[in-house]
């Protein structure tokens, strides 16, 4: 009987590495070197389980975006029955701890690096369509009535304040993020 494969976990800890490097050196200065040395392995095994930089880069994406996916998932799962729009509002606009701060970091790295990298402007495309649909679904089912063009574009403008927001976060802008939550809440009272 073989030994079992090892390919899942090692493509974990890379990833898990390669997230470290983002949060201590940015993904600019992140070689598949730093990548190696961070994970405990030679720089072939990298190549072998998931590719060259590019690649690993991309895989982190996925790992993301399934991340978020998830996220949603849990977030609508606990959404009260009423007011959920309000809810969902301040459930997004939370000031989160260093680990919160540290992923904003880590997602805004794999965002630069859709201009360049096609399979991560699919993964940020994926995310903003899942996050405007997912917050037009909530607010439709508040507001049933409403305008469905106002909805998206409503839709649209949280989800720029909540980007905008998650940038402030490593920053430790706290007022901003509150106000960007406030006028989140804002966009949807024209629908009342």
């Amino acid at each position: 009987m073989g030994r079992p494969s090892m390919a899942a976990q090692r493509v974990e800890e890379i990833l898990d590495a390669l997230e470290a490097c983002i949060i201590e050196k940015g993904i600019q200065a992140t070689s598949l070197e730093n990548i190696a040395d961070k994970a405990g392995f030679k720089r072939t095994i990298l190549r072998h389980y998931i590719g060259n930089r590019d690649e690993i880069i991309c895989a982190l994406s996925t790992r993301w975006s399934q991340i978020y996916a998830a996220q949603w998932k849990e977030m609508l799962k606990w959404l009260p029955n009423e007011n959920r729009s309000e809810s969902l509002i301040d459930a997004m606009f939370v000031i989160g701890s260093k680990e919160r701060a540290e992923s904003t970091v880590i997602g805004e790295a794999l965002f630069s690096e859709a201009k360049r990298l096609p399979p991560i402007k699919q993964d940020q495309e994926k995310i903003m369509i899942d996050f405007i649909s997912h917050v037009s679904d909530v607010i439709t089912g508040e507001y049933p009535q409403a305008d469905a063009v106002k909805v998206e574009l409503i839709s649209h403008g949280i989800y720029a304040n909540y980007l905008l927001a998650e940038s402030f976060l490593p920053l430790k802008l706290i007022d901003q993020v509150h106000k960007l939550k406030q006028s989140s809440k804002l966009l949807c009272s024209v629908l009342k």
